[in-house]
């Protein structure tokens, strides 16, 4: 892209966004202030022309490439496909401040949110496009994304997609072991039980999370060995392997895994009885079964009590 050919009053507009430095609402901070970001932003979409906006997908500032973008699909561009489709490697870390919530995400990121998340729908991304757009963020190995993360785990276990998606497993991938545990293959099971193992709970997570998918036996001497060292602890707990150590344990459905949530109920530390009462009633609210009847009312909730939980977990 040459600067020569975008108009003066738009280069004066790029250099108070790159200023800025960010991507922000309409609001920020707490007490809800307009930023001169989005002031920022008005001018430019007032003042840039589409041709302008498709150059500016090549500049090297991230904030100028995700908010021409965002215009592009504003107006329906009939380019916004293959614009997205160039831009899948960009992994390039932009910094959006909407309200109270800062954060950091990747432009290819950015972008794919921008064309099937937020603002109005694109009618030049069809649902085949979509198809041919989810395949490429899949399979191409040079493309870093949490989207791609994303359909790693929730993808449906197609048997022509099995050896791709072991491949980037064994790359190590963690989502793709998630993924991969829908084929319920034993010859996966070190994936699996390596994740499961590891000394970092924030690995275990993934490996709770694959065992979702996979409730095989030969993961239970696994699950009890993380149960018991959560139950016992009394500080530092890591509420997310909690969650989905119990979302785990309820796939069994066997009297062994009824057994495991009694012993929470009657041995769990005083300061650490509240969060797992808690994903104890997440999940059997998600993965209810006849076996384990009784257990919600073990945990003596008050009316009150299970209304906020409903509302806070929208179950």
């Amino acid at each position: 892209m040459h600067a020569n050919e975008l108009s003066n009053n738009t280069t004066k507009i790029i250099d108070r966004l790159i200023e800025y430095g960010e991507i922000t609402g309409p609001f920020v901070g707490e007490s809800g202030s307009k930023p001169e970001q989005w002031d920022n932003f008005i001018e430019f979409k007032k003042n840039a022309t589409e041709q302008e906006l498709v150059l500016l997908i090549q500049h090297p500032h991230p904030v100028i490439k995700c908010y021409s973008f965002d215009l592009l699909v504003r107006k329906q561009n009939k380019n916004t496909f293959e614009i997205l489709k160039s831009s899948l490697t960009d992994s390039s870390a932009v910094y959006t401040q909407y309200g109270c919530i800062g954060d950091k995400t990747q432009v290819n990121d950015y972008f794919i949110r921008s064309v099937l998340g937020f603002g109005p729908k694109n009618e030049y991304i069809t649902d085949k496009q979509n198809k041919i757009l989810d395949s490429l963020i899949l399979f191409q190995p040079n493309i870093i994304s949490e989207y791609k993360n994303s359909l790693l785990e929730t993808i449906e276990p197609k048997k022509e997609n099995y050896n791709r998606i072991r491949n980037i497993a064994l790359n190590g991938n963690k989502f793709a072991v998630i993924g991969l545990a829908k084929y319920q293959k034993i010859d996966d099971f070190k994936l699996i039980d390596t994740l499961l193992h590891h000394e970092y709970y924030s690995i275990q997570e993934f490996g709770l999370r694959a065992v979702k998918n996979y409730p095989d036996k030969v993961f239970w001497n696994s699950i009890k060995n993380i149960h018991l060292k959560q139950i016992k602890k009394s500080g530092s707990f890591n509420y997310r392997l909690i969650k989905e150590l119990y979302q785990a344990l309820v796939q069994y459905k066997n009297p062994e895994s009824r057994e495991l949530l009694d012993l929470t109920l009657n041995q769990a530390t005083k300061s650490a009885m509240k969060y797992h009462k808690e994903y104890i009633w997440v999940a059997l609210k998600k993965y209810p079964d006849k076996i384990y009847d009784g257990i919600i009312e073990k945990m003596n909730y008050s009316e009150y009590e299970l209304n906020n939980l409903e509302y806070e977990w929208d179950l």
